[in-house]
């Protein structure tokens, strides 16, 4: 027992140093021995960065030795270069002063032969150069330059050196040397100027020593350049290297540039950027301060390689310690971290599934006979679970069967096993299985994993959703409702090629509504909108079953009609449209007539493709509506010439405003029972140079279009004032002119300031203006209307409204807006002597235009019985060519004339005599 005593204690602790051992060899492992390459790496590291920073002292020590020492010998070069032209100045001064200098003859002796001599001159007191070594201009003078205005307040006669200067006549930067000259009793008596080329000064540079982007600058105490050196190139001083000079003083400036010193300079010194060691010198007997800077970058070069080569070289050695220490590392972790990183990814699959926005299954297939007839669920997220309206546990353990109704479970069960053997499936579906509400669209991924599936479920039904909304959109006018111009176009590609198959023909109608413009420009857009809206839905009541119908825009409708027998069919349609929009339209308070003209064009007779038989519709359409608007027409080759002599007259129009061919004809209108003349209407005509005069017909319409009516109406609105002012200074007794005003030109909004300032400038009364504008003028803001009116008739111009009873407003509505006179349209006075219901409502027009204070015009008077009828009913004016026709300006002066004559001999029946 004894020995088993004396060991047992040695055994524990030879196991306890075992146990140390291996501690100490798993951390040695795990710790040290990794830290070993690291600590090997950081001491070469260090030795390095010893060794480089050694040579950079060294480096900047002979530069700055470099730099001193150049600085020297230029300061040497520029003392004795200034002593010699400080030398020249004296004699010069001392031989002006006695009179007895030549300076073209010194030059002619090769005196100045130096070529740093640009120029040497004596100015007299006034500034005026008298004697130069060069050819001096006529004009040239000294008096403004800073040199002659300093010498010129200060008696020193000590040299002056000026800043560095661009001479233009020399081509070339130059310094001015100038010592002042005294008179007899020591006044001001001159300058004496001797001009250096700046580059003499900077010749000294050295690129061996300096290197190819050196500097050499000479600087005044007053801290600017009198001569630079950029490398090669001498500089002015904006365009020098150095971007900031330093001003020099025995006592040092607070940037601490002394007298004499050196300094590395960073890159904001200098233009390019780039730093150099600047050493400089005062000189002791002038102003100046000589720099000179060896470029850093040059001398650096060689080094920056020589310690990138030993900076690669510890990298790489660094590289392949810090290897060989993560590989250690990694020796004594690899087992740990497979431990951990299925730990991870265990976690990280749990919380993907159940954090995630998809349903994630994990299927079983289930065999009979070796085929697959079903699946299990073996595993799922409660995502997935809550898409088959159930949590998870319930629906862990159930098959696919369960929960699918038969049908949709023989196609999903095919998807599947088309996976199994593929290897994955893709697909969008509608989703509905038993225990959903509803069905919804999701996009399902099935991936084969070993012998089971893993599948995933994304619900996309608001993608879906807001996908087909968005193809509506697209598709659709949200105005009116129908399909849009898009949508109208690929449906008739595709219905042109099933006609073509089928043998079948169709017809193509395009719609544009008649008088919508004046819907919009009158009532505003929000009426309009509403007429549109109507318009759509009579469209639709007109259509046929099969037939298509879709707003391209603004107010053009198209209308597609299949299998039609003949032009009957199109015809058919086309009337009942047409029947449709002729009823008036709910415009705000009132009821708008607006109408529609439509343009047909057949297939295939008209056209094989959507784009020619579109085309060729509207171009029908604008054939019928050039004919008569609310009319139809079927497409005819012809119809190009007349779109393109209507494209021709809007283009020609636009030219003719610009050109002035215009000129008015002035049509009477006479007192009903006396037959005198009481004004005229001036008439716009068209005088062409190539198609003579243009019948206000075709090109009215045109300018009403285009816009260009408003240019048309000032420019007849200035004519007509003109041509009074004409009248008057010839001596005739002028009556009022009336001007039409279209309702585009009074909506414009500045017919009142354009009428003030036609009056004005040709010096009539504005009495003898009226204007005339239609009832379509007049609708839309009353009080904007108003208010526009009563301005015009401030200036003391009549108003009357035209074409009284086609269009919308009432006797009731020109009351509110103080009118002056009623022209009634001629549409009424046709009718007087053939229909007695004529008579009743023209009486009616003229008795409540009268309780209203309005004169009542007849217009297109052109039978005496119509006259006659007219006298009985009491109307005011008439106008028609039974008075007569409109009449040019020099045949409207002849008849002014006679009937002042008639009216001067007291003749009753006035100048026209109407039975």
């Amino acid at each position: 027992m004894a020995p088993i005593l004396r060991t047992s204690p040695l055994r524990r602790l030879g196991s306890a140093l075992a146990s140390s051992r291996a501690a100490l060899a798993r951390a040695s492992t795990l710790f040290l021995w990794p830290c070993l390459p690291l600590a090997a790496g950081l001491l070469v590291w260090l030795a390095v960065d010893r060794e480089i920073g050694r040579e950079q002292r060294a480096f900047q020590q002979g530069m700055s030795a470099d730099a001193q020492s150049i600085a020297a010998g230029y300061a040497q070069f520029l003392s004795r270069s200034i002593d010699q032209i400080d030398q020249l100045t004296l004699q010069l001064k001392y031989g002006s002063e006695q009179g007895r200098l030549r300076l073209r003859e010194l030059a002619a002796r090769g005196i100045f032969g130096s070529p740093q001599y640009v120029d040497v001159a004596i100015v007299d007191a006034r500034g005026t150069p008298v004697d130069s070594s060069a050819a001096v201009p006529a004009n040239a003078s000294h008096a403004a330059r800073p040199y002659f205005a300093w010498h010129r307040a200060n008696i020193s006669s000590a040299l002056r050196i000026s800043p560095l200067e661009h001479d233009a006549d020399a081509g070339r930067p130059v310094i001015r040397f100038t010592r002042r000259l005294d008179g007899p009793d020591d006044d001001f008596d001159g300058v004496v100027v001797v001009t250096v080329a700046s580059g003499y000064f900077s010749g000294y540079y050295d690129a061996g020593t300096l290197g190819a982007r050196g500097l050499l600058a000479v600087a005044g105490d007053d801290g600017m350049l009198r001569a630079s050196r950029a490398g090669s190139q001498d500089a002015l001083p904006d365009a020098a290297l150095l971007a900031r000079v330093p001003r020099f003083d025995g006592a040092g400036m607070p940037d601490g540039f002394a007298a004499n010193g050196e300094r590395l300079l960073g890159p904001d010194w200098f233009a390019d950027g780039d730093r150099r060691f600047v050493a400089w010198r005062t000189l002791p007997a002038y102003p100046l301060t000589v720099m000179a800077g060896v470029w850093e970058n040059e001398r650096r070069a060689p080094l920056e390689q020589r310690w990138a080569a030993w900076r690669q070289m510890r990298l790489a050695g660094e590289a392949a310690l810090v290897l060989l220490s993560a590989l250690l590392w990694w020796a004594g972790r690899v087992a740990d971290r497979r431990r951990r990183r299925a730990v991870s990814v265990q976690a990280a699959y749990r919380l993907a599934t159940e954090a995630g926005e998809e349903g994630f299954y994990m299927l079983h297939p289930l065999r009979r006979g070796g085929r697959i007839v079903d699946f299990r669920v073996l595993d799922c997220n409660e995502r997935g679970a809550a898409l088959f309206g159930k949590d998870k546990s319930t629906l862990l353990g159930q098959t696919i069967s369960q929960n699918y109704r038969p049908d949709d479970f023989g196609q999903l069960l095919d998807s599947y096993c088309h996976a199994m053997e593929r290897g994955s499936f893709r697909e969008e579906d509608r989703f509905h299985p038993l225990g959903a509400d509803v069905p919804r669209w999701v996009r399902r991924k099935v991936v084969r994993s070993g012998g089971e599936l893993a599948v995933t479920l994304r619900d996309i039904s608001d993608a879906k959703a807001q996908e087909s909304e968005l193809i509506r959109l697209a598709n659709t006018d949200e105005l009116t409702g129908l399909p849009n111009r898009s949508w109208f176009i690929r449906r008739l590609d595709a219905t042109l090629a099933d006609a073509g198959q089928r043998g079948d023909a169709l017809a193509l109608l395009f719609i544009d509504l008649d008088k919508f413009k004046n819907v919009n420009d009158t009532l505003g857009h929000s009426t309009g909108d509403a007429v549109l809206q109507e318009a759509a839905c009579r469209l639709r009541q007109a259509l046929r079953p099969d037939d298509h119908v879709a707003r391209l825009g603004g107010d053009e409708f198209t209308l597609v009609l299949h299998r039609i027998a003949g032009q009957d069919d199109a015809l058919r349609v086309a009337d009942r449209i047409r029947q449709a929009m002729s009823h008036p339209f709910p415009a705000g308070e009132s009821m708008m007539e607006v109408g529609a003209t439509i343009g047909i064009a057949l297939y295939p007779r008209d056209g094989g493709d959507a784009e020619t038989l579109l085309k060729h519709a509207d171009i029908a359409m604008y054939a019928a509506k050039g004919e008569r608007r609310g009319s139809h027409a079927f497409y005819q080759p012809e119809f190009h010439e007349v779109l393109r002599q209507r494209i021709a007259t809007e283009r020609e129009l636009a030219e003719a405003i610009e050109r002035d061919e215009f000129e008015l004809h002035y049509q009477p209108r006479v007192d009903a029972c006396s037959g005198r003349l009481l004004s005229l209407e001036a008439l716009v005509r068209w005088r062409h140079p190539r198609r003579g005069m243009v019948p206000p017909g075709e090109f009215i319409p045109v300018a009403e279009n285009t816009g260009q009516i408003i240019a048309l109406g000032a420019l007849v609105i200035d004519r007509a004032c003109r041509q009074l002012a004409l009248w008057r200074a010839a001596g005739l007794d002028v009556v009022p002119v009336s001007v039409n005003v279209s309702a585009m030109q009074f909506r414009h909004g500045d017919v009142h300031d354009h009428l003030a300032r036609a009056v004005s400038v040709a010096g009539i009364p504005a009495e003898l203006i009226e204007i005339e504008i239609t009832e379509s003028a007049m609708l839309g803001d009353l009080d904007l209307i108003r208010e526009r009116l009563a301005a015009i008739r401030a200036l003391g111009i009549r108003i009357a409204v035209d074409d009284f009873g086609t269009g919308y407003s009432s006797l009731s509505q020109l009351q509110r807006l103080d009118v002056d006179v009623l022209k009634v349209d001629r549409v009424f006075t046709a009718d007087l002597d053939h229909r007695p219901e004529s008579q009743v409502l023209f009486r009616a027009i003229v008795s409540m235009a009268h309780a209203l204070d309005m004169r009542v015009v007849a217009e297109g008077v052109e039978t005496v019985p119509q006259a006659a009828i007219l006298r009985d009913l009491r109307c005011d004016e008439l106008q028609g060519y039974l008075v007569a026709r409109p009449l040019p300006a020099a045949d409207a002066a002849d008849t002014i004339r006679r009937a002042a004559s008639e009216s001067a001999r007291g003749e009753r029946r006035g100048l026209y005599r109407i039975a």
